[in-house]
């Protein structure tokens, strides 16, 4: 299925009805498929029904070039969700897909209940990262999508209530425990997990789950502050 963003660009999506929906969001040269459904998170979320994006640039999403800022990237997802119909669902955005889900939240106040986020933490997002990232996922030609996310961070407070997760050996994420402390925000370390597989972690599930369904930050979450 696709959804059509304001600039025209066909973002592809799949979605299942539930009573609480999940939007996942995936990050930079990956797709749905290998980092939801793959990993077993498709599985975890049985019955609560799920949104699957294709971010542009990537998975069966068109590639444009050019539309790949931070607020673009959160206003393709939020057509989707137009989409669905969906006004309200908690999310889970991994990597660069923090980022989107971050803004999205900024964006459209209501349309996220809760946020997981995983492998970020609060230093802007540099290119190197990105292209070592695309390197190892052999993500093809991904530098219009570099330029419009390299510099930018998670900033301001938290739009909505949020957890944060990352692996012990994630370089990408490796202020994640100390800038959740400064939001107040929970956070769940996934042990000696790097960037690249940390995504696929029981214990990153198993937290955001416990999260939606209303713990102040899911089993193993450190307390905020």
């Amino acid at each position: 299925m696709f959804a059509t963003a304001d600039d025209g660009v066909k973002i592809s999506y799949d979605a299942a009805a539930g009573p609480r929906p999940v939007l996942l969001i995936h990050g930079f040269a990956s797709d749905s498929e290998s980092t939801w459904v793959r990993t077993g998170w498709v599985r975890a979320l049985a019955g609560r029904g799920h949104v699957l994006v294709d971010l542009r640039g990537h998975g069966h999403s068109d590639r444009p070039p050019s539309g790949y800022s931070p607020e673009n990237l959160a206003r393709d997802v939020l057509a989707v969700l137009d989409e669905t119909g969906l006004s309200t669902v908690d999310a889970v955005g991994y990597s660069m897909g923090a980022l989107v889900g971050w803004t999205a939240a900024r964006l459209a106040p209501g349309r996220i209940g809760r946020l997981v986020l995983g492998g970020a933490g609060g230093r802007p997002v540099e290119a190197s990262s990105m292209r070592r990232v695309a390197e190892a996922l052999s993500g093809g030609d991904l530098q219009a999508c570099i330029d419009g996310i390299a510099g930018h961070r998670l900033d301001g407070p938290a739009p909505v209530p949020v957890l944060f997760a990352a692996g012990e050996q994630d370089e990408v994420a490796a202020d994640a425990p100390e800038f959740a402390a400064r939001l107040g925000a929970p956070f769940v370390s996934l042990g000696r997990r790097t960037h690249l597989n940390a995504v696929s972690s029981r214990a990153f599930k198993e937290a955001a789950i416990g999260f939606f369904d209303g713990a102040p930050g899911g089993p193993g979450a450190a307390p905020a502050g």
